[in-house]
């Protein structure tokens, strides 16, 4: 089960991007997803052809992608801002965005982060 500790350890850990494109895996991932959403690959992106056309979710480009991690039923693109959760046994697509840190006293006052 995916918990909200759950999510703020992985923004923790997987807040740089990725290296290199093979440890994201994504020869593994895709084909897994591939049974229950319709995912295109191209040299810099990955598109979600069940999505509409205006989705922001749609498309998005690999080199913004921070890690692919395997949960029991999802698999979850992790991105800087926000992780996209695609499951691995139905259509079901989840979007969890970062909340904004509170900015402190003096970046309030300041207008500062």
């Amino acid at each position: 089960m995916i918990t909200d500790n759950v999510i703020k350890e992985i923004y923790k850990k997987f807040g740089k991007p990725h290296k290199s494109e093979e440890e994201l895996r994504l020869d593994y991932f895709l084909p897994l997803l591939n049974q229950h959403h319709s995912i295109k690959r191209d040299d810099m992106e990955i598109i979600i052809e069940d999505l509409d056309e205006f989705n922001p979710f749609r498309r998005f480009l690999i080199r913004g992608i921070n890690a692919v991690l395997e949960f029991d039923k999802m698999i979850a693109f992790v991105f800087r801002n926000h992780i996209l959760f695609l499951g691995k046994e139905d259509e079901q697509m989840r979007v969890h965005i970062k909340p904004e840190k509170p900015k402190s006293f003096l970046g309030r006052l300041f207008g500062r982060d």
